[in-house]
């Protein structure tokens, strides 16, 4: 695979960084009038240089005066490795510390430092300069950095930079293309004969060439005409190269700097962000509700610091905090580097990385929301997973759902979930995902309305499976997959469509037993005959309850009018097994002759035992029923 590299220059105004980037390239990447008469580059420059091993590095050429930090910020987005530039006559200057000091709150950690104009000292201050420099950089990112002398005129050095940027290029990791591509726009003109471009470097995932991108804020979809990287070209363009895209059906006045274009059409703009930052050694602490600017991608926009877990973030210490924007929206991601600038005057304070993009309001000091953070922070996406479900609400939650939440990659969470479940910690259903503790808190609740019920009405043999999902709060599908889990979990079980507590059993008071015997007398004696229900009714004012907590033990509702003993409902159903295996159909009247009732008597049996599933009616007759296998043994069966 083809390797990306991004090179940036940094150092202060005047210290040489265009002339040398010319020289190395043959690219002039001051390109406005307003550089050209100025001496100095107020925007972005772009150039490319071909390595001895064939990989071509895009530069990004920063500009280095104080005023146009800004627009420095918006070039350093994947940048792979950085050269610091510092001119032999003037040394380290304030501008080249404070683009060090961005440089490594951006997170670049590699550096080169390239000494510009040697030709125009001796080498007395040559050695003395390199001393200076040394010390000045001693304790920061490029103290340890490799020193290479050139001058641009001349040529001196040149070859030995180069070599020193392959040998430093050769040692990056490899990039993975993953997710959807993005592009923080840094520029958008307009080229007669093409129509609009745009350029920026490409972060997160891949674009291709007649593709679709959407424009944020907007989310209008644009159709990219075509696509080069460093002047070629390409069919595909991929993270972190320097990227110029062609693309139709739109002005150049419409797309600004500061936009993004993403290959996904549901990118969601933020207004807070969670974040740790670090605050720079010879900054002010950064405390509640104070105004900054955030420099982000390709924007700026005023924020507010909410610092969370501490009343203030100290000069060079790290710390977690909320950013709240006063008014704009911006389109970020978990991630993504930034810089916090005062907002007069302007001075770089701190600088950090994007932890949630979509973070909720904090209370400052809520442990939960400080342990959160750490666990992101530290790149423990199972501690950020797991303690997103535990704090859950409702009991089911899809992966597709989390990783939208905690704002991370969906193949990340799915990898946590996975790693979660193997633990115990989680459980999954065909609804989702629920952490062992909110499944306890659920069962407590469950066994809770369960236990009520049974006390409200202790001769039913549960609650209606409508009724308990109603009592809890839950839809039919988080209810029906909460009560598989407790069925399973030996919480609970079924009872005719009804839920009860596992260890509940009906009790008859003495009354209750005296009414229990009357009615199965009265059933016993009627035989096959069934009984109309209001003949039970009338035994008791609690024969209702007690009728009910019977069926399905010893008795049978065969309709709402009338009961039947289920002795005697079983034994009917085994002479019509048993007529059925003859392989003859089974008529109303042969029923209603081998139970010695009447026709209307043997059709209601026999129409209870089609819904049960004993027979099947078919023509003028019925066949055997998938349950028939039951009752086809000889003598009486305790199945009803």
């Amino acid at each position: 695979m083809a390797r990306h590299i991004v090179i940036g220059t940094a150092g202060h105004v005047d210290h040489g960084k265009t002339t040398l980037v010319r020289a190395l390239t043959g690219i002039e990447t001051d390109t406005t009038a307003e550089e050209k008469k100025r001496g100095l580059t107020i925007n972005l420059g772009f150039a490319w240089l071909d390595l001895p091993d064939g990989t071509r590095a895009g530069i990004v050429d920063v500009p280095g005066h104080e005023k146009f930090i800004k627009n420095m910020v918006a070039g350093l987005p994947g940048l792979n490795l950085v050269l610091l530039v510092v001119d032999a006559n003037e040394g380290v200057m304030p501008q080249t510390k404070e683009h060090l000091d961005i440089l490594t709150l951006l997170g670049v950690h590699r550096f080169i430092i390239v000494v510009t104009k040697a030709d125009t000292v001796d080498e007395t201050l040559l050695g003395l300069a390199l001393q200076d420099i040394r010390q000045n950089l001693a304790d920061t990112a490029a103290e340890d950095a490799p020193i290479v002398v050139t001058d641009a005129i001349s040529g001196r050095g040149l070859t030995e930079l180069v070599a020193e940027i392959q040998e430093m290029a050769a040692s990056l990791p490899g990039e993975t293309a993953r997710g959807t591509g993005r592009l923080n726009v840094d520029r958008s003109f307009s080229i007669k004969g093409f129509g609009t471009i745009v350029t920026g470097t490409l972060i997160d995932g891949p674009m291709t060439n007649g593709g679709e991108v959407w424009l944020y804020p907007g989310g209008r979809r644009l159709r990219i005409r075509n696509m080069q990287v460093h002047d070629r070209d390409v069919w595909q363009a991929e993270p972190p190269q320097r990227t110029a895209l062609n693309l139709a059906g739109i002005s150049s006045g419409a797309i600004h700097r500061g936009d993004v274009l993403c290959t996904a059409a549901d990118f969601a703009a933020t207004r807070m962000i969670d974040a740790k930052v670090t605050c720079l050694a010879d900054a002010e602490p950064l405390f509640l509700w104070q105004r900054m600017r955030l420099l982000v991608g390709t924007r700026e926009v005023m924020a507010r610091i909410v610092p969370l877990g501490a009343e203030q973030i100290a000069p060079g210490t790290d710390g977690f905090l909320q950013l709240r924007l006063e008014a704009d929206e911006i389109y970020v991601k978990a991630g993504d580097r930034f810089i916090l600038r005062t907002f007069s005057p302007m001075h770089t304070v701190a600088g950090g990385e994007i932890l949630d993009a979509h973070p909720k309001k904090h209370r400052r000091f809520k442990d939960d929301v400080v342990t959160s953070l750490e666990a992101r922070d530290a790149g423990l996406t199972n501690d950020v997973v797991a303690g997103f479900l535990r704090l859950r609400q409702v009991p089911f939650t899809q992966a597709g759902v989390i990783a939208g939440a905690v704002d991370l990659p969906l193949d990340k969470v799915e990898i946590a979930l996975d790693h979660l479940r193997q633990a115990g910690i989680v459980r999954r259903t065909r609804q989702g995902y629920i952490h062992r503790d909110v499944y306890k808190a659920w069962q407590a609740k469950a066994l809770q309305v369960l236990l009520a019920y049974h006390k409200e009405k202790p001769l039913q043999p549960g609650i209606p499976q409508p009724v308990f999902r109603s009592r809890l709060g839950l839809d039919e599908n988080d209810g029906t997959a909460l009560l598989r889990l407790l069925t399973a979990g030996g919480v609970c079980r079924l009872s005719r469509q009804c839920v009860a507590a596992k260890q509940f059993r009906i009790t008859f008071s003495p009354s209750q037993r005296k009414l229990q015997s009357a009615i199965e007398k009265k059933l016993d004696h009627s035989g096959y005959v069934p009984v109309p229900v209001r003949e039970i009714l009338a035994l008791g004012k609690e024969a209702p309850a007690v009728a009910d907590a019977l069926s399905g033990k010893s008795l049978v509702f065969l309709s709402k009018d009338f009961v039947l003993s289920k002795r005697f409902l079983t034994e009917a159903a085994r002479k019509a097994c048993q007529s059925l295996q003859t392989g003859n159909l089974l008529t109303l009247g042969d029923f209603r002759d081998a139970l010695a009732i009447s026709r209307s008597q043997a059709l209601l049996i026999l129409e209870y035992m089609d819904r049960c599933g004993i027979t099947c009616r078919v023509r003028d007759g019925r066949l055997a029923g998938p349950q028939a296998r039951r009752y086809e043994g000889k003598g009486e069966s305790d199945h009803g």
